[in-house]
């Protein structure tokens, strides 16, 4: 189990440092019974996160009839990750290269929204940024990859998927926090103007990351 926790640490990064959530988080913190809604959209988070990794393991075929682990199968689909995800980089690089220098980043409507949002709204948007955000997606996706390269009974595979899920939710746990210090809520002002202006570069960041290290991964267990 340890191998596998070790081989699965990396990818918690994606979710750490990934921008959206951080940022709803903090619009849901500053509106109205902000605590109560950012507590529902962090453990929504959470399960959400959690349930996705242990689904994700289960059908890449973790462990087959025999108990022996697929490395061949989970190689190839770590080159063709990588591989989209440089692409994904790449073409958004060059859209960032084509912006007007020194514009203003947009609040995405999503996050304005969040304001007014009723309760399911919020367990939906928590639930969708784990499978429609590439970064969170390519780093539940690279955890249940490494997790798969090693047999375990079902039980190791829980512990794996719940550590890696509190590890890599520490940046979306960050401003709760930072709500129980005085002066937290000019904190997260600045916190949210900083993650909406730098979100895009960010995201590209983590994009680029995790192309190169699925596609090194996948290489290695290739060419192993």
């Amino acid at each position: 189990m340890g191998k596998a926790f070790a081989d699965m640490l990396p990818y918690t990064l994606g979710l750490v440092v990934s921008p959206f959530p951080v940022v709803a988080v903090v619009a849901l913190l500053i509106s109205a019974n902000g605590r109560t809604k950012a507590l529902l959209f962090e453990v929504t988070w959470l399960i959400m996160s959690w349930v996705v990794l242990l689904v994700l393991i289960a059908l890449l075929g973790a462990v087959d009839t025999t108990g022996h682990a697929k490395p061949a199968w989970l190689g190839w689909i770590s080159v063709i990750i990588g591989a989209l995800l440089l692409v994904m980089a790449f073409a958004g690089i060059r859209r960032a290269a084509r912006r007007k220098e020194g514009k203003a980043a947009e609040v995405p409507r999503w996050i304005a929204a969040m304001d007014h949002m009723t309760k399911p709204k919020i367990i939906g948007v928590a639930a969708m940024l784990i499978v429609a955000n590439p970064v969170n997606l390519a780093s539940v996706a690279g955890g249940a990859i490494a997790a798969a390269h090693e047999p375990l009974p079902p039980g190791g595979y829980l512990i794996l998927a719940a550590v890696f899920v509190v590890i890599g939710s520490t940046g979306v746990l960050a401003p709760y926090v930072t709500t129980l210090s005085g002066g937290g809520e000019r904190r997260l002002q600045r916190m949210r103007g900083w993650l909406i202006q730098h979100n895009g570069a960010l995201t590209l960041l983590m994009i680029l990351v995790f192309g190169v290290l699925f596609l090194a991964k996948g290489l290695r267990g290739l060419l192993a």
